[in-house]
């Protein structure tokens, strides 16, 4: 019974390749297109009637691809993060309409921007500047949120760069509003960014770090792409573990190639930070508490879907690295304790642990949160949108919106009763589990499998 490395993991994540057959790649998840990917070999072995290794090996690697669709669409900082092109499209409309009247009409602007400059010494046009600046300040919070040490390369443009809580306060802002757009135009229950300007402001105005130029500010050695690559890696070979060989070690997956590089880099820092040691199993409790503090750092709540609660602190409560990075700190001051705390993988372990761990990072509970947006729905526009979403009829306008909002929804409504499933999938994904029944998981992974192919048709619609 040995492990298939050609089943089981690809050589590149984060991939935007149309095509993998002929590579070395056997699945992908494209972030901005919502796009999930399998090779057909990888198909091939998922349409096996037969549930045999190479059907398990093959589950494992679907499943490692959905996990990377969850960690987006259905976590805070996932949600707002893929909000980012529409958000900036809608950030441009007015300015984009301007030029158009004034006959300034040039792919790529940036270009254009450079070309103009080169001709005239001048960077004098409003609304290109307007366009391009709300451009490089959502990229840059992007950036730095996928791996922090990005600031290194960000600090050097002194144009268009200023400081990453202002870059951070636009993400925010203009995700928010593109939601808003469909569900809250008046802003009566969605967080106010309109709000926070008086309060950014002053933050600069005290030089407090992060919120002005060439401030210092808390940098973590990781960002989004570890976090997510090693919880999808986790999962995965939890998953191979309790479906396909409960004796396979730490080791035997080392020895294929499965923690190389990113895979283990964030696990890996969380084990220098709490001074725990690299377990036996992969299905030991330093792994389960591990996932739990992925899940934790990628679902901030500063800002969205709360209120902001704490401007001063606005980056590091919603920076998913820096978060993640607290936490490990705070774990490590009794780390075996949070580790016998954490012993059956059980919806009240999450949440006791959840709370607990968030307020030693000075943050309010995610778990707590979600109750928060379901809320939402006694909204009349939410519950439109609702609707739409269970009848699988949407209004034309902004259909891409409704669609990903809808799916964050129906997201938060399944991880409200199942936080536990959701953290630690992979050793719910198979039968016998003492703790929930196995056809509520199933049914509950093939929704949000279903959930990705609406998305894939949505945003391929003109």
């Amino acid at each position: 019974m040995h492990l298939s490395k050609s089943l089981l993991f690809s050589d590149e994540e984060f991939n935007y390749n149309s095509i993998l057959n002929g590579t070395s790649i056997r699945g992908s998840y494209n972030t901005m297109q919502f796009v999930l990917r399998l090779r057909d070999d990888i198909r091939k072995a998922l349409n096996n009637k037969e549930i045999d290794f190479e059907t398990i090996q093959a589950s494992s690697t679907s499943l490692h691809e959905n996990i990377h669709w969850w960690q987006h669409i259905g976590s805070n900082f996932g949600f707002l993060y893929s909000l980012s092109y529409p958000a900036f499209a809608h950030l441009s409309k007015e300015n984009l309409d301007n030029l158009i009247a004034d006959n300034i009409r040039y792919k790529s602007l940036i270009r254009f921007d450079e070309e103009y400059y080169k001709k005239t010494g001048k960077t004098d046009i409003l609304d290109v500047n307007t366009i391009l600046n709300n451009y490089y300040d959502i990229e840059y919070a992007k950036l730095f949120a996928l791996d922090n040490k990005n600031i290194k390369e960000i600090i050097k443009d002194n144009r268009f760069f200023l400081h990453l809580g202002h870059c951070y306060n636009i993400l925010w802002a203009a995700a928010i509003e593109t939601i808003a757009s469909v569900i809250d135009r008046d802003h009566l229950f969605l967080p106010k960014p309109d709000n926070w300007i008086s309060a950014f402001r002053e933050l600069t105005d005290k030089n407090i770090n992060g919120f002005f130029i060439d401030s210092p500010m808390t940098v973590a050695p990781l960002g989004i792409k570890a976090i997510y690559e090693g919880q999808a890696r986790f999962i995965q070979m939890q998953y191979l573990t309790v479906a396909l060989n409960p004796d396979l070690t730490f080791l035997d997956f080392e020895n294929i190639g499965m923690l190389d590089g990113v895979y283990s880099e964030a696990f890996d820092l969380f084990l220098n930070i709490t001074g725990l040691e690299k377990p036996t199993s992969i299905v030991d409790s330093i792994v389960g508490l591990f996932l739990l503090v992925c899940d934790l750092a990628i679902n901030p709540n500063n800002g969205f879907p709360l209120e902001i609660y704490d401007y001063e602190n606005f980056i590091n409560k919603n920076d998913p690295g820096i978060r993640f990075f607290l936490l490990c700190v705070s774990i490590s001051e009794s780390a075996k304790t949070y580790c016998n705390e954490l012993s059956h993988y059980t919806k009240e372990e999450y949440i006791y642990l959840s709370k607990k761990l968030s307020e030693s990072i000075g943050c309010k509970c995610p778990y707590e949160s979600i109750q928060n947006v379901l809320d939402w729905a006694n909204e009349n526009e939410v519950a439109k949108v609702l609707n739409e979403e269970e009848d699988l009829q949407f209004s034309q306008e902004n259909l891409p919106i409704r669609i990903m909002f809808s799916k964050y929804f129906r997201f938060q409504e399944d991880k409200l009763k199942y936080p536990n499933v959701f953290c630690w999938f992979g050793l719910y994904a198979r039968s016998g589990n003492p703790n929930i029944e196995f056809e509520v998981v199933d049914s509950i992974y093939q929704n949000i499998m279903r959930y990705s192919l609406m998305i894939m048709m949505a945003k391929s619609n003109p």
